[in-house]
């Protein structure tokens, strides 16, 4: 498939734009999650034409990717865990409520697509995730989920980087040495979520198809994708693309 063209430029240029938002993420989220929600809105709508599409933003935080999607014309609900994180824009963004990935309050089949970026290293379990992503998807709906992989340099959040030693010792260590991180503690609001396993978790679910397996940030290297324990540490955030097949299939 073609290049998807972004509305912060292409190549060098936008990778200095992201990273230079990326670097004061945590103390002012808003500029990089909007530059990131314009530019995977406008993916999205260029794969799947999301205009009229219903779409369920799960753990949607403050709405910026929500925003963005309606931008495009599509009708979005977002849900998220944590009232804190949903009251973070101000004024806060309509149509997003407290809610449990692991057991959505919405029928089966009752979405076009389903986004759910950067949460599923928040879940306790992920398998569940993405079996309630797929029961409320409609029959060839279309689903995006994207993480930050354990081992990539933002693996640990605020333990960084000692999550290269380890989910093990790493959060023992960080905490012996500067307590409890601020938000995110590993086993709390944090979780190992590795590439290879969640890839075979995901390719072991029935009624759906894989339609592309890629590094977020830079999607011309999806071949680092397919070599074992060099993706866990180089891909950064893993997106897997798929759909929902037919109920005919």
């Amino acid at each position: 498939m073609a290049s998807i063209e972004s509305p912060n430029g292409t190549g060098i240029k936008r990778l200095r734009l992201l990273w230079s938002l990326f670097l004061n993420e945590r103390s002012d989220p808003e500029p990089f999650y909007r530059a990131l929600g314009a530019e995977t809105a406008c993916d999205l709508n260029k794969r799947y034409e999301i205009n009229n599409d219903r779409i369920l933003d799960v753990g949607c935080g403050p709405g910026w990717y929500a925003e963005a999607m309606r931008e495009h014309g599509a009708t979005v609900l977002g849900i998220d865990g944590s009232m804190n994180t949903l009251t973070r824009a101000q004024p806060p963004i309509p149509g997003l409520a407290l809610g449990d990935a692991t057991v959505m309050a919405f029928p089966d089949n009752s979405f076009d697509g389903v986004f759910c970026s950067n949460m599923l290293e928040h879940a306790s379990d992920p398998s569940k995730v993405v079996d309630e992503i797929i029961r409320v998807l409609k029959p060839d709906g279309w689903g995006y989920l994207s993480w930050t992989n354990w081992y990539s340099p933002n693996g640990g959040h605020n333990m960084n980087p000692y999550q290269y030693l380890g989910p093990k010792f790493g959060p023992k260590l960080y905490e012996k040495i500067h307590g409890p991180p601020p938000d995110n503690r590993y086993g709390e609001g944090l979780f190992a979520v590795h590439i290879g396993p969640t890839l075979r978790m995901i390719r072991n679910k029935p009624g759906i198809s894989i339609s592309r397996i890629e590094p977020r940030y830079w999607p011309w290297a999806r071949f680092i994708i397919g070599i074992p324990i060099v993706r866990e540490f180089f891909t950064w955030n893993c997106v897997i693309r798929f759909n929902k097949e037919s109920q005919s299939s």
